[in-house]
């Protein structure tokens, strides 16, 4: 309105018109309840214009609120800069700090959703035979694949450090995305032994006694738990029940999920 009512002569042809003839017809509508991902997307398709009008939040189609393209981008980056300090060095994904913060998040909120710790068998003797470059190379492949298989805006990964991983769904499918991640794993992963290793179905190497142990080629295991609503007071308890979880998962031969379902009602 100002822009306008500074302009020669704009005052007298439209000082007796309706606010609605200047008003937005497409605005960019954001719930208070959107990801900060979410809103930059629709701005970025709404248009250049929308970062300097900014945008209109409601709660469940009721006005409560402005915000403006320049208090979206200083969210972001203080995200990013926040994930950034805290990232894993190899991965880039978020460590320690930001998936506890995650966790208790949805603790306080009350909101549902599955801890899935996930965790590379044998990779140890595999670092040992095959050096550490190639061990950093299935690190990252695990966290890539982790990664593919959430939806980022429901979902959650994390690198806990060494070859630990966590991933917090809220996805509804989420068993079927933990299936797929397995089954790339070991997909993807069979490249990284040598021929001879894979037709024998492992590789030799010394154990802290110095005696050779035969090991089977790497595979991924996951060990998932429900968390419902009150159920866990802070994120200790919640990685307690993950990590035990996830000692079930690697009782089973090969690529695996184990599903802690105690105390969890229907899926």
């Amino acid at each position: 309105m100002i822009e306008h009512f500074a302009r020669p002569y704009e005052r007298e042809l439209h000082g007796r018109k309706p606010c609605t003839a200047f008003m937005d017809a497409t605005p960019v509508v954001a719930d208070k309840d959107d990801s900060l991902q979410a809103v930059s997307v629709k701005l970025v398709q709404g248009g250049a214009q929308h970062m300097l009008n900014g945008f209109i939040v409601t709660d469940r189609g009721v006005y409560v609120g402005m915000g403006t393209g320049h208090d979206l981008m200083r969210e972001i980056t203080q995200m990013q800069m926040h994930a950034a300090r805290y990232a894993n060095p190899l991965t880039q994904l978020p460590g320690n700090v930001p998936i506890n913060e995650h966790v208790e998040r949805l603790i306080a909120s009350g909101a549902r959703f599955w801890a899935c710790y996930c965790d590379l068998d044998h990779f140890k003797p595999f670092n040992d035979v095959y050096g550490y470059r190639k061990g950093d190379d299935v690190i990252q492949l695990a966290g890539g694949i982790l990664s593919a298989h959430a939806d980022p805006e429901r979902d959650f990964v994390g690198h806990i450090g060494g070859d630990d991983f966590i991933v917090v769904f809220q996805s509804e499918d989420w068993e079927a995305r933990c299936h797929g991640m397995l089954a790339d794993f070991a997909a993807q992963v069979a490249g990284f032994h040598s021929p001879d290793d894979r037709e024998r179905g492992g590789y030799l190497s010394e154990d802290r006694q110095g005696k050779k142990v035969f090991h089977a080629l790497m595979s991924l295991s996951i060990g998932a738990v429900r968390v419902e609503p009150q159920q866990f007071a802070n994120h200790h308890l919640v990685a307690t029940a993950a990590s035990e979880a996830k000692k079930q998962a690697k009782k089973i031969f090969g690529n695996a999920l184990f599903v802690d379902r105690r105390g969890a009602g229907p899926a």
